[in-house]
């Protein structure tokens, strides 16, 4: 009955929903970073609570300038004209920019994208006062980095430090800012009365080594981030944070709140929550029909102590030691709090199960007569549930190989083949061996499917398929339809010469098949064209452009006449 009354409002919901999207009013967010940075997805994550407490119907759009991860400059008028054809026939109500990057978009191209938007930004780091002044329909938030009260703060929790090593770097502009504050404004005065190290734009080989070089009496600041790339980015401020206090033997304080959860200690924080949430109830008070130049900017956003408390048992750290008005995060919960239902369930099943044992023992001959019965059944249901078991099994294994085999050829598909490209590229970029590609177009096959029809032409498919499964037969290779009448062959550790060979061995083999193709130009059987590539991973950049080089040898043995094998440095070869 419960569930068929919460149903029912259910069956409701579209009508209703319909009716309230269709008076949903229009932000649109601008998110200096990308999906995944801790910082901004916690801005989003209040701005979107706070909408949805306020009641109020709204539709929110996100945008990402990813400007952390990759070089940023070039691409902004590329990523403007991108959003003006995006929202040429959207109009928000309100535009809602997180952090300094989005900020200064916005002034750029806020006029041309969205005029006449009131617009609410957050994150705003070292924001100047007289900017306020001028800014036009527009309110929002500042971010200011409070260095000077998380390291006083620091210093209570340790009163016994000597040396402060800040990690300082310049890979974004709010780093950088906050970098220059910190040489200009806060080194001089802290290198009066204790010893000050700037570990600074440092890879994270370097920052080991400093690190390991201070003396026992040491606290770290994550003022910056490591210089490191991977994948061709630069890691990102929760990988860097990671990596920093994995390395550093000394309590490490941030200045960010994203940075918690990574290893860090604690610090004295601008929450991202208290950002987003802000920003959130100053849109609504414009979509209520305050004029943005009513709202006056927070200049002093709140700050919060806030420790971890897995960090606080590694260094020895006691509640005791820490500021009066200070959260702890990852406490552990006490048994009885955390599994309460759990023994309660526990407790009144024994308390069960004890009373049915005291009836069996006054029925000892129903007992009996149940008991032989229970195991009859219980037989039966294990022989069911085995039999089902092995036939789920069997069904899994059948769809497994389903997922990954052309039903065509039999041969790898296409997803397949992606997965091990990007397993070997990655393996053999490590181990330094070479990867061989092969990749096999069947020449004049439209004419042949035009002569002969599509069932013929998927009969060839079939015998070539099979052909080239007998004979890349080898355990670590794989031979896969690429797409249409290609197939591409993935040779790990096989050399140039090697490959060279199993090519030309294919070559010839298709050509023995002696399938009638009369349309073709070449000869009056089907042949083949065929593209060799021998690289070690480690020297390019990726999967997708080994495969590029493989096609264009391919593409070269079509143009030099077809039925040959063209390999990387070579003329195409026909015998």
């Amino acid at each position: 009955m419960l569930l068929s009354a919460a149903l029912l409002p259910a069956r409701a919901a579209p009508s209703d929903s319909a009716g309230q999207a269709a008076a949903a009013a229009r932000i649109v967010f601008i998110n200096s970073y990308h999906r995944g940075y801790s910082w901004s997805d916690a801005v989003e994550q209040a701005l979107q609570d706070e909408l949805a407490r306020s009641g109020r119907a709204t539709e929110l759009s996100f945008e990402y300038l990813d400007s952390r991860r990759f070089g940023y400059g070039g691409q902004i008028p590329l990523i403007a004209r991108t959003l003006a054809a995006k929202y040429r026939s959207y109009r928000p109500e309100v535009l809602v920019v997180c952090d300094n990057p989005a900020f200064e978009f916005a002034m750029q191209y806020r006029e041309q994208l969205f005029p006449g938007v009131p617009m609410v930004f957050c994150g705003y780091n070292d924001f100047p006062p007289e900017t306020a002044r001028w800014l036009t329909n527009a309110t929002g938030v500042t971010e200011a980095t409070p260095i000077e009260d998380s390291v006083a703060m620091a210093l209570k929790v340790h009163p016994d430090t000597h040396t402060l090593a800040f990690i300082t770097s310049t890979t974004s502009s709010t780093n950088a800012r906050v970098a220059q504050a910190a040489e200009f404004a806060i080194f001089p005065e802290l290198r009066q009365r204790f010893d000050v190290v700037e570990i600074k734009d440092a890879p994270m080989a370097r920052i080991r080594q400093r690190l390991a070089e201070l003396p026992s009496s040491s606290l770290v600041f994550l003022a910056g981030q490591a210089n490191q790339r991977t994948n061709g980015r630069m890691i990102t401020p929760d990988e860097s944070s990671s990596l920093i206090a994995a390395a550093s033997p000394f309590p490490v304080y941030a200045f960010w709140d994203s940075d918690l959860g990574h290893g860090v200690l604690g610090g004295h924080f601008v929450t991202a929550h208290q950002q987003g949430a802000t920003a959130a109830r100053m849109a609504l008070r414009i979509l209520d029909g305050t004029p943005a130049d009513q709202i006056p900017v927070v200049m002093q956003a709140p700050t919060e102590d806030i420790f971890d408390a897995r960090v606080m048992r590694r260094f020895g750290i006691s509640a005791e030691q820490l500021p009066a008005s200070a959260r702890i995060i990852g406490q552990d919960t006490s048994v009885w709090a955390t599994y309460r239902g759990q023994i309660i369930g526990i407790a009144t099943l024994l308390a069960l199960q004890g009373a049915l044992i005291a009836l069996l023992l006054l029925q000892s001959r129903g007992r009996r007569k149940a008991l032989s019965e229970l195991d009859r059944e219980r037989s039966l249901l294990e022989q069911h549930v085995a039999e089902r078991t092995r036939a789920l099994e069997a069904a899994n294994t059948q769809l497994a190989h389903l997922s990954r085999t052309d039903k065509l050829t039999g041969l790898a598909n296409r997803r397949h083949l992606d997965l091990v490209l990007e397993t070997e590229f990655a393996r053999l970029r490590r181990s330094g061996a070479p990867l061989s590609l092969i990749m096999i177009d069947i020449d004049y096959f439209k004419q042949f499917n035009d002569t002969y029809g599509h069932v013929t032409g998927d009969e060839c498919l079939r015998t070539v398929g099979h052909l080239l499964a007998r004979m890349v037969n080898r355990t670590p290779d794989l031979a896969a339809r690429f797409g249409g009448e290609e197939f591409l062959i993935v040779l790990p550790e096989t050399d140039a010469a090697g490959a060279r060979a199993l090519a030309e061995g294919l070559r010839q083999s298709i050509a023995d098949l002696a399938i009638t193709h009369a349309s073709s130009p070449v000869a009056r059987h089907v042949t083949v064209s065929i593209g060799v590539l021998t690289v070690h991973p480690a020297a390019i950049d990726s999967v997708h452009s080994a495969v590029s080089q493989v096609d264009r040898h391919l593409y070269a043995a079509k143009q030099q006449g077809r039925n040959r094998v063209v390999a990387s440095g070579e003329q195409g070869h026909q015998r």
